[in-house]
């Protein structure tokens, strides 16, 4: 994973923006990210594979991608989303989004996941965990700095920690009630 300045450029509503930090993987996605509309602190979050189209991610991918690893590694998934799901109830919205106040949550947020202990789960699905780490992190921190009392990111979580998965349940909490 390789953080550097912003250089992406991004255009809505025919004003053109630069992203504050872009975040390389070596399996082939970036992560950038831009200000967002909401709020000051706002963060908007794209992504793309091999410098193609960016995206918008959605709950909805990252917790496809959790399905397919807990098909094959029940018990090493459940542990990961287990440390996820400490980071978020642990969340805080943020007081700059700065490229040194994004780095240093990134970084925080790799260094207490303790990346090394999930690489197998890179065999499985589409993500790698860095990526997967990096995404939840800026998503959750994205929703709780437009929202401190949100819950969606939280609830889709919960919906992947259950014995018995429900795969409907799970995609309509990640997909804003039904509508992926």
């Amino acid at each position: 994973m390789i953080i550097s300045k912003g250089t992406k450029k991004s255009k809505k509503d025919g004003k053109v923006s630069t992203s504050i930090i872009d975040i390389d993987f070596d399996n082939k996605y970036t992560i950038y990210v831009f200000q967002g509309r909401i709020s000051k602190n706002d963060i908007i979050i794209k992504y793309a594979e091999n410098k193609k189209r960016m995206r918008t991610p959605k709950h909805i991918h990252w917790a496809v991608d959790l399905l397919l690893k807990l098909q094959v590694k029940k018990e090493l998934t459940r542990e990961f989303i287990n440390v996820i799901q400490q980071e978020w109830k642990n969340c805080r919205p943020l007081e700059n989004n700065d490229y040194d106040t994004l780095t240093t949550l990134i970084n925080h947020s790799v260094k207490e996941t303790n990346i090394a202990k999930y690489q197998e789960l890179n065999n499985y699905g589409e993500y790698d965990v860095a990526f997967l780490i990096v995404l939840m992190t800026l998503l959750m921190t994205q929703e709780k700095t437009n929202r401190e009392d949100a819950y969606m990111f939280g609830d889709v979580l919960q919906e992947l920690l259950k014995d018995k998965l429900d795969i409907f349940a799970i995609m309509s909490v990640a997909g804003f009630g039904g509508r992926f």
